[in-house]
């Protein structure tokens, strides 16, 4: 923006002013007014001393060139009419027009200059809003990246958690299949000793009933028995009348026969002793009725024909049923009727498993 190139020496020496420190910072502006002019000034002296070497004393200035010569060269050259030769006159006329040129184009590089200065303004005022966002995003990013960390490290921890959680969770996984492995033998010991204990309880019930049946087959044989004893017993004393009264006729024979003449003594003990000896075969009654035939016959001739006439023999089953004989055949009876051997269920208990 200057015209000059940026390999220049001058622009190099305003940059080295402008930033010292090639660092790139932002500028104010009383800094870069004064960083210009310092510039500028030492673009004016080594342009006038170019200026010098380069034309020397040239001649006269042109009259139609009077004119745009800057004050200060006219002022000058006020001055020095008197004092220097047309040579030196026309020399300083070229030089206050060569002056006044370059004075235009540093003023033209100085409004350059500014419109850089204000372009530049803007950038930086923009770089420096970027700067801002860019230390914001930075900050933001940096915070980002804390966080970041923070959840690496807690997704580490979280991992090492799960890891260990899912160790627990296999060993309390075997455990568990372990005890429920023995619970399932646990459960197939107890049903095989469920199942064995209702088989023992089914043929325990069999038997029962068998027993029940048998003991009601009991009771009733008993209570036939019982009705068949008291039949006896009926019977008993029914023959135990009849032999009183046979032995009250035999008695009453005997004394009839006593009574007779043609009969002697001793014929008479004997016909007595073998009448009374197969009816009853009793000690007690052969005394009974040797007392009772002692006595003399008693009644009218009638009776005495009665007593002494003879009698048909008494069956030998009545005289073998004697109350003794009775009783002996009711007890052979019911022993045979009853079962030999009582039927007992076989029941086995176990313990109860261990807990």
């Amino acid at each position: 923006m200057t015209g000059h190139s940026g390999h220049d020496g001058r622009l190099q020496a305003l940059r080295r002013a402008l930033d010292p420190a090639a660092a790139g910072t932002a500028l104010d502006w009383s800094r870069f007014r004064s960083a210009m002019g310092a510039w500028i000034a030492a673009c004016r002296q080594d342009g006038a001393e170019e200026q010098d070497v380069a034309t020397g004393d040239t001649g006269a200035v042109p009259a139609e060139d009077e004119g745009h010569a800057s004050p200060a060269a006219a002022q000058l050259q006020g001055d020095n009419t008197d004092l220097t030769s047309p040579a030196e006159a026309a020399g300083l006329r070229s030089r206050a027009r060569q002056l006044a040129a370059q004075n235009a184009k540093l003023q033209r590089d100085a409004e350059l200059a500014e419109e850089l200065n204000a372009r530049l303004a803007e950038e930086i005022a923009q770089l420096q809003g970027q700067l801002r966002s860019g230390r914001q995003a930075l900050e933001q990013a940096r915070a980002a990246v804390e966080e970041l960390d923070d959840m690496k490290a807690m997704v580490k921890r979280l991992e090492e958690e799960n890891t260990e959680l899912r160790r627990q969770a296999r060993h309390t996984n075997q455990r568990l299949l372990a005890e429920g492995q023995g619970l399932r033998e646990q459960l197939q010991a107890q049903a095989a000793r469920v199942a064995s204990l209702e088989a023992q309880l089914c043929r325990g019930t069999a038997l029962l009933s068998a027993r029940d049946t048998a003991l009601a087959q009991a009771g009733q044989r008993a209570q036939e028995l019982t009705a068949a004893l008291e039949e006896y017993e009926r019977m008993v004393q029914e023959l135990r009348l009849e032999t009183t009264r046979l032995r009250q006729q035999l008695g009453q024979m005997r004394d009839a026969w006593a009574m007779r003449p043609w009969c002697p003594r001793g014929q008479l003990d004997l016909q007595a002793t073998a009448t009374v000896s197969p009816g009853t075969g009793d000690k007690e009654e052969e005394e009974e009725d040797a007392g009772t035939g002692g006595g003399g016959l008693q009644g009218s001739p009638e009776e005495v024909a009665k007593a002494v006439a003879p009698r048909a023999p008494l069956s030998p089953w009545m005289l073998l049923l004697s109350p003794w004989a009775l009783a002996l055949l009711a007890l052979l009876a019911l022993l045979y009727l009853l079962p030999r051997q009582w039927p007992q269920p076989q029941l086995r208990h176990r313990s109860p498993p261990p807990l």
